[in-house]
C-alpha cells in the first residue's frame, strides 16, 4: 500500500470533430478515469498517481492530445491516508 496518494479531477473540453478520438485517447491514459461526457463534448476526468506515472504528468499528457481544447483542474488532494483520498474520489463522483 502506497503511504501517499494524490488526486486530481478535471473538466477536459474537447473539439466536437474530434471528441470521440481524444475521449478513447484520455481513457487509455494510465491513472486516468472518465466519469461523465456531455454532450456538447466535456469530460469529467480523475487523474491519479500511478507506480508507473504521476497525475500531473497525466494531466499535461490530456492537454497535449489531439481533439482537447482546455483541461481545467477543479480539484485536488493530496493525501498520506489512502482511505481518506478514496473518500475524497467518491465525494467527486456522487
Amino acid at each position: 500500500m502506497r503511504s501517499e496518494y494524490n488526486i486530481c479531477s478535471l473538466v477536459v473540453h474537447l473539439a466536437p470533430a474530434r471528441a470521440d478520438e481524444a475521449t478513447r485517447a484520455v481513457a487509455a491514459l494510465p491513472g486516468v478515469e472518465i466519469h461523465a461526457r456531455t454532450a456538447d463534448s466535456r469530460l469529467v476526468v480523475t487523474a491519479v498517481d500511478q507506480p508507473e506515472t504521476r497525475a500531473f504528468d497525466q494531466i499535461a499528457e490530456i492537454h497535449r492530445t489531439p481533439g482537447v481544447v482546455a483541461a481545467s483542474l477543479v480539484y485536488h488532494a493530496f493525501d498520506t491516508d489512502e482511505s481518506s483520498a478514496h473518500s475524497a474520489q467518491s465525494a467527486i463522483q456522487n
